[in-house]
């Protein structure tokens, strides 16, 4: 959990704002990791992270079985000086972009299998 002046606490499975250096990113929020860092996923990564990980499984000739997907696998970005102004916690109604939607969805669907309850 983080707390953010903008929209109270924050769990993992929200959807978050970032602002970086000249740009605004939306996320879901993972948690917290090493020295403070907040982690999000991009809308989509999880998705694609998914889908390559088939594509590898596919064209598996290794010796081994390859290992499953996890979530450190996934495209995870990173605010590494977070800071309560700099993430807002958003809702369902400001996500209005309809590529975006489509690929919180995709996400949503693809982080069940991880336990993790996207709030969109």
């Amino acid at each position: 959990m983080y707390t953010v002046k903008n929209g109270g606490d924050i769990q993992r499975g929200d959807l978050i704002a970032v602002a970086t250096s000249n740009y605004i990113s939306i996320g879901i929020y993972l948690g917290r990791g090493q020295g403070g860092t907040v982690q999000y996923l991009w809308p989509g990564s999880a998705t694609s992270s998914k889908n390559w990980h088939e594509q590898k499984l596919k064209e598996w000739k290794g010796d081994k079985p390859m290992r499953p997907l996890t979530i450190s696998q996934m495209g995870k970005s990173y605010v590494n000086t977070p800071d309560q102004y700099r993430i807002m916690k958003l809702n369902r109604e400001n996500i209005t972009d309809p590529e975006t939607i489509e690929r919180l969805l995709e996400d949503k669907e693809v982080l069940k299998e991880f336990k993790i309850e996207v709030k969109y």
